[in-house]
């Protein structure tokens, strides 16, 4: 399965850990909610220049917010950039908590950091990251360029 697809099968959840509305990641990509909403729900497939432009805001929004989107980095590096490098029944288990809290997120129940936190020591507790893993993770910068250079082969 490529990126694009990779991608399309979790954007609900990687849109929700953000806090953000399918209108929301919309307006930020220039297309209605109404396209994100296809897109989610599989009636529509996302193009490589949907992609490209999801990616980019959610680059941006990791470069702006580094310290409350720790969520985010690991649903793009485990599910989408270097899944192999993952447990799956780990990966899969990790997903589900994301996706229980995540609307949390989106309706102002709880915060970005807080969660980002709680999944921390989560996936500290069952193993899948080691608090090297996390502090690398948190201290570098995230790379950007690298799904680019990837997907514009």
């Amino acid at each position: 399965m490529d990126e694009i697809a990779k991608l399309q099968n979790i954007l609900p959840i990687v849109r929700r850990s953000i806090g953000w509305s399918a209108e929301k990641l919309g307006k930020r990509i220039g297309v209605t909610r109404q396209t994100i909403n296809n897109i989610e729900k599989n009636r529509n497939i996302l193009t490589k220049t949907q992609y490209i432009a999801i990616r980019t805001v959610l680059d941006a929004e990791i470069e702006k917010y580094p310290e409350e989107t720790e969520m985010l980095k690991f649903l793009l590096d485990a599910f989408i950039d270097n899944p192999d490098s993952y447990n799956k029944n780990e990966k899969e288990e990790i997903l589900e908590q994301i996706d229980q809290v995540s609307a949390s997120i989106v309706y102002g129940n709880t915060s970005r950091k807080k969660v980002d936190s709680n999944l921390v020591k989560t996936i500290l507790k069952i193993g899948l990251i080691t608090l090297t893993t996390v502090t690398a993770a948190s201290i570098s910068n995230y790379k950007t360029k690298k799904w680019l250079d990837k997907i514009l082969k």
